[in-house]
């Protein structure tokens, strides 16, 4: 929410409330439904954090499905009383039924369309889909902007039988479209973010292989080291039997430099398996960058993050971080920085993830922008990021530095911990110098 929303929303309802007292069902009147339709976008824009598309897309439903609902209500009385819909308006007593008939089929056509075509959680994938929301609103604008048309007759003494039931028809037509079209534009959305979910997991698998073969690696060289190891030590015992002391220690030298060369340095970034092997993937996609790299990820015991989660925030998190340091020109510049905290006083862990990136970064509604070709596909990430953080609980916070040009995602999680034992809190694993 932001600062001074109840006022907002007070001023709001005033507005509201005079605009119906003065206009009423003169929304019919082509300035009376533009006028409603620039107020609405307006006290959504300073009540609620939303973009162009999403202002465009809510105040353009409101009022669309207000004047299709009135469009359905007055020619209805007109057919009904063998007149014109001037007289159903200058009539007080069918003019205030008509009023509240007009608010029925609003409102129970919102309901329906809230609860059947757009629930809360599919309007949320929805909203971050900026090709399919402006695609939605837009088509939105434009039917009420067919009904406006249509309505032109009336002011050309066409307000006839006939006309009446056409401007019905269209009006049922224009709420079936707009339905239709908002499924379409949902399910779509959904059907990006399956894609997304279902790339991020075959990277996760791809990820998961190169750590398993990487593990494979130093066993084997382990053991070869380990065979090589046997005969060395044979030879040195001889050696310190016979007294030829320079000559064993020259071996042991020789044997701690095939240690060294043989069996490669695993290092440790996290006391988590799976949080580890996306570290370790991470960490060799820097080497392959030439970027600096520094990890250090301790998740308490008692955690409540499923693996699932653990794949959808950091996956997202660390190929963010890469992709934004790779850009950067100079090699001693790049750098990822990843450190972990456990606030023991009220049970929250923080996890921060600083890195290097070059140009500007756009932040819109706390997300920064994707500079991809494809947006919508590609500037899901930091949004998947949050939903997994909100949903356990938890927040994201985004801070850009513009000069000294570094990007840090903060994750402040609960810990679901009944005790926690303060030893804990000194292990932590090595980190690469």
């Amino acid at each position: 929410m932001k600062r001074n929303h109840l006022i907002f929303f007070l001023v709001s309802v005033v507005i509201n409330c005079s605009f119906s007292a003065a206009w009423g069902l003169a929304i019919s009147s082509h300035y009376g439904a533009l006028a409603l339709l620039m107020i609405v976008l307006l006290e959504l824009k300073v009540l609620y954090q939303m973009n162009p598309m999403q202002l465009l897309f809510e105040s353009g439903y409101f009022v669309a499905v207000l004047y299709w609902g009135r469009g359905i209500v007055l020619p209805v009385f007109a057919l009904i009383l063998n007149r014109n819909v001037q007289w159903v308006r200058q009539d007080k007593f069918y003019y205030s039924i008509a009023w509240i008939l007009s608010l029925c089929v609003t409102l129970v056509y919102n309901m329906l369309f809230r609860h059947f075509i757009a629930p809360k959680a599919k309007i949320q994938t929805f909203y971050r889909s900026n090709e399919q929301i402006r695609f939605v609103a837009v088509f939105q604008v434009c039917l009420l902007g067919y009904l406006l048309f249509i309505n032109l007759g009336r002011y050309y003494g066409a307000d006839l039988p006939w006309y009446n039931m056409a401007c019905i028809i269209s009006c049922i037509i224009c709420f079936a479209a707009q339905g239709l079209i908002v499924n379409r534009g949902i399910r779509t959305s959904s059907l990006f973010k399956y894609e997304l979910h279902t790339e991020l997991q075959q990277q996760q698998l791809e990820r998961q292989l190169r750590h398993y073969k990487a593990c494979q690696n130093y066993t084997e060289s382990f053991r070869a080291f380990k065979q090589d190891y046997n005969y060395m030590i044979t030879s040195v015992k001889s050696l310190l039997s016979i007294g030829e002391y320079q000559k064993a220690i020259s071996l042991l030298d020789t044997i701690h430099e095939i240690n060294h060369k043989q069996v490669p340095v695993q290092h440790s970034y996290s006391n988590n398996i799976l949080l580890d092997a996306l570290l370790q993937d991470t960490a060799d996609r820097c080497e392959e960058q030439s970027t600096q790299f520094s990890a250090n990820v301790y998740l308490p015991i008692g955690h409540n993050i499923s693996e699932t989660d653990i794949v959808r925030m950091f996956t997202n998190l660390f190929n963010n971080a890469a992709e934004a340091c790779a850009k950067v020109t100079s090699d001693s510049d790049r750098f990822i920085a990843i450190t972990s905290r456990y606030i023991s006083h009220n049970g929250w862990l923080k996890i921060e993830t600083a890195n290097s990136f070059h140009g500007k970064v756009l932040i819109r509604n706390g997300i920064p922008e994707s500079t991809k070709p494809n947006r919508d596909f590609h500037g899901l990430g930091l949004s998947i990021i949050d939903e997994t953080a909100t949903k356990l609980g938890g927040i994201m916070v985004i801070d850009v530095d513009q000069k000294k040009m570094i990007f840090r995602t903060t994750l402040l999680l609960p810990v679901n911990i009944k005790r926690w034992n303060k030893k804990e809190t000194h292990i932590c694993p090595s980190s690469p110098a």
